[in-house]
């Protein structure tokens, strides 16, 4: 190596041993914080102020509530803890164990309140002769039947 060659050599080395230390600090300080309990769905709705109808499980709490006149029926789903199966919905039915005749209400994810409008196919009376069921439908099989 010439003596210029030698020179040009020195001063690259040295700026990689300063740019090198100074990349990665910067790199690593422009890394964003992970999103703690973020939830994939939009905020929940208001509740319905009368409690109809309630149910407490181990995980979960449902309820059913209605406005003042029974005009309007709401599923309250309040999940205590993160559900086990990430793929899980709900469905209203007649049949006890044909969710083809059902009739989906929602679906269920994380930890959090869930809050579902019924439309005017349910009725309160009806609601003890009939079962919700938590279906998680990648893996084709009831999780869970709530009869009130």
């Amino acid at each position: 190596m010439i003596k210029a060659l030698r020179k040009k050599h020195l001063q690259v080395w040295t700026a990689w041993a300063f740019l090198l230390p100074v990349g990665i600090i910067a790199a690593w300080m422009v890394i964003p914080q992970q999103a703690k309990d973020k939830l994939l769905q939009p905020a929940a709705t208001e509740a319905l102020p009368v409690l109809l109808l309630s149910k407490n499980k181990e995980n979960y709490t449902i309820n059913i509530r209605s406005n003042s006149d029974t005009a309007q029926l709401q599923l309250e789903w309040i999940n205590k803890s993160t559900l086990i199966f990430p793929t899980a919905t709900v469905y209203y039915t007649t049949a006890r164990n044909d969710i083809a005749k059902g009739k989906l209400i929602g679906r269920i994810e994380a930890r959090g309140t869930y809050r579902f409008v019924l439309d005017s196919t349910f009725r309160v009376k009806d609601f003890s002769n009939h079962d919700l069921l938590l279906y998680d439908f990648i893996h084709q099989k009831i999780i869970d039947r709530i009869r009130f």
